[in-house]
């Protein structure tokens, strides 16, 4: 269909469609299946490796289990103390709802 459109199709299958970039997995690539490294998911022909975690109930009855697993990333110091920035506002707001009621 020519029409005012310079030549070219009114409908047209892909002309809205930019460069195909095929995105090459690098060595630091990791599979979300398999968790091995120079592949992407979609490209993987492994089993997933079964890991043994303890349910969320189990986590709730017996704390220690939580400190057994590793976090995946490393935590800075700073997040890991529970005396955080909205902790010190609540305190400092707990202190002045007790003035307010000694008043």
């Amino acid at each position: 269909m020519l029409g005012s459109f310079g030549g070219q199709k009114k409908f047209g299958r892909g002309a809205h469609r930019g460069p195909t970039n095929n995105p090459v997995a690098t060595s630091s690539t990791q599979c979300q299946k398999c968790l091995q490294r120079g592949h992407f998911t979609y490209q993987c022909t492994f089993k997933r490796p079964y890991k043994t975690r303890p349910s969320r109930t189990q986590l709730l009855e017996n704390p220690d289990l939580a400190k057994k697993l590793k976090p995946s990333v490393d935590i800075p110091e700073e997040f890991k103390s529970k005396a955080g920035t909205a902790n010190k506002i609540l305190q400092a707001k707990e202190k002045d709802r007790e003035k307010k009621r000694k008043r």
